[in-house]
């Protein structure tokens, strides 16, 4: 029994022993517990020390507090941030932004400062064609966040370096979007530019001869997150038997996850689920599957944030559960096969500095497109996605 413990120590290991450095020593009692399961959607929580210090607002709360604003830039590929208020603020890979000229998704994990400068922000659209006010919204600001980019290769999508070339099956989807106006072709050309060069061919038929991360890392680009979005939509419109594309905009993913059909089959699972993610205060993170396949999973610098971002996150991964295809007698994965894909990749590592100060070291492996984000030498935030 004793061997068996230490086994499972050393099986995550990896994952803890840097993660939460200098919060945390690889010796911490860190564990995974599972599967929490409802349907197809099987959760496991990765358990770990937390660091100390404050705990910052999520963007979601940020705004509706009116602490920070987000602003239009009239470049699709990027925002404006800036943070008003007196506490620091998580911003998520894959928060969307209701508004502006069209709906965006932030591409990167970072924290902004209390009091700060205005901050670019990379982003991707997932809204193509409206290029105006949608209603009475502010063009010029983005009011709202509170839905997340679901699906693993949505994530893929947007996790991947701009001119990445195709390695993986994108999403296959009946109906492309059409990005109609001209600030959103400007955007699909500067992301299929590689390494600051000029537009070349598209990124879908890039050569993969080279050995760069961003060309052996997940299809990625604008084109590939709008193929998503429509790939999203229709998955749920055939699950829920009806269209969930709004009319106010067909292509705004941000309406379509409003949908209150959707909240009603969301909420199943949410009671099955969500108390699981709110017990205990040793939780630093989650992994999920769906329909017995691990799908993604994402840690924290403590529990705190996690409790904070729980909701979001199940809601999230409720999503991308609806929309999976139906599969029969499932069966959640085995609590090693989850520690084995939390383990680190034998993979090359390459940084970037998406958001000023941030640094985010990717790893892409056949298997999983891993990425982690620190600020400072302090950890923020690890995100896995399969592949």
């Amino acid at each position: 029994m004793l061997r068996q413990s230490i086994l499972h120590v050393l099986a995550i290991a990896p994952l803890f022993g840097f993660a939460f450095a200098p919060a945390a020593r690889a010796d911490d009692p860190s564990k995974v517990s599972g599967p929490h399961t409802h349907e197809n959607l099987s959760i496991y929580f990765i358990h770990g020390k937390s660091a100390d210090g404050p705990v910052p607002l999520t963007l979601e709360e940020a705004l509706a507090k009116g602490f920070v604003e987000v602003h239009e830039t009239d470049t699709v590929s990027q925002l404006v941030v800036e943070n008003k208020g007196r506490e620091e603020v998580f911003v998520h890979a894959g928060d969307i932004v209701k508004g502006g000229k069209q709906d965006r998704v932030v591409t990167a994990s970072f924290v902004l400062p209390a009091k700060s400068k205005k901050i670019e922000v990379p982003v991707y659209c997932v809204e193509a064609g409206r290029w105006a006010p949608r209603g009475a919204e502010d063009s010029r600001k983005f009011m709202t966040s509170a839905e997340m980019l679901p699906t693993k290769e949505a994530k893929l999508a947007m996790m991947a370096a701009p001119g990445a070339s195709s390695q993986i099956p994108t999403a296959s989807l009946s109906a492309r979007a059409d990005p109609r106006d001209r600030g959103v072709r400007r955007a699909d050309r500067e992301q299929r530019t590689v390494d600051n060069a000029e537009p070349q061919q598209p990124a879908e038929t890039l050569s993969n001869s080279t050995d760069s991360l961003t060309e052996r890392g997940p299809a990625g680009g604008q084109s590939e997150v709008w193929r998503n979005v429509a790939a999203i939509q229709e998955k749920l419109s055939m699950k829920l038997k009806k269209k969930v594309a709004s009319d106010e905009s067909e292509s705004s993913l941000q309406l379509a996850l409003e949908d209150k059909d959707l909240a009603a089959e969301q909420e199943r699972y949410v009671k099955a689920l969500q108390a699981a993610g709110e017990a205990g205060d040793d939780i630093v993170g989650y992994a999920i599957a769906v329909n017995g396949k691990i799908a993604s999973a994402d840690v924290y610098p403590s529990n705190a944030l996690f409790k904070k971002l729980w909701p979001r996150l199940l809601k999230t991964a409720v999503t991308e559960a609806i929309g999976a295809e139906d599969v029969k007698d499932v069966k959640a994965p085995a609590m090693a096969d989850v520690e084995l894909f939390l383990a680190r990749d034998d993979a090359k590592e390459e940084t970037d500095a998406p958001v000023a100060g941030i640094s985010t070291t990717a790893r892409a492996s056949a298997a999983s497109y891993d990425t982690e984000t620190t600020r400072g030498g302090q950890f923020l935030h690890r995100s896995k996605v399969a592949r």
